[in-house]
């Protein structure tokens, strides 16, 4: 598999609103998905797009496009596409680390947690989902998500599962 879901922050610490009922672009950039070429030849990304599972009320869930993209994804680069519009001055050092290169959606926080999610790679052209994970309903706040098979775990479970193999 070229391109991998490697790791998620879908619940930053910290309030998601002021008390103005604003969110501050710090608070919405430190909720991110990182995703990584881990094949041998860089990937163009011309055809990609990321998309979740999007719930409403009372309704079963739809997938959803967060976004697309463009140019060339190197071997063994990770990309992170934080939430909000950046800029990229806002990413905080802790959500800075562990990856090559920062997006944004330009779209307010993405990824739920009442319910969980799915972070999905697509390729619209020829309608096939290049990758997907899934975590569980409320992830503990602040923490990244971690790949363990096709979920993403907090990190003590991910260490604990790869202990059984």
């Amino acid at each position: 598999m070229a391109l991998q879901i490697t790791r998620i922050k879908p619940n930053p610490p910290g309030k998601d609103r002021d008390r103005q009922g604003q969110t501050q672009a710090a608070q919405l950039a430190a909720e991110w998905v990182d995703f990584k070429n881990d094949g041998t030849t860089p990937f163009d990304c011309s055809q990609l797009e990321l998309w979740h599972r999007a719930y409403h009320a009372g309704q079963a869930p739809t997938w959803e496009k967060i976004m697309s993209f463009k140019g060339t994804l190197q071997p063994g680069k990770t990309v992170r596409v934080h939430s909000g519009s950046g800029p990229d001055s806002v990413v905080r050092d802790e959500d800075r680390r562990g990856a090559d290169s920062h997006l944004f959606t330009g779209k307010d926080y993405v990824w739920n947690n009442k319910e969980g999610d799915t972070p999905a790679l697509y390729n619209p052209t020829t309608k096939v989902t290049l990758d997907a994970a899934s975590y569980d309903p409320n992830p503990p706040e602040g923490e990244v998500l971690v790949r363990s098979g096709d979920k993403l775990v907090p990190t003590t479970k991910a260490a604990y599962s790869y202990s059984l193999r």
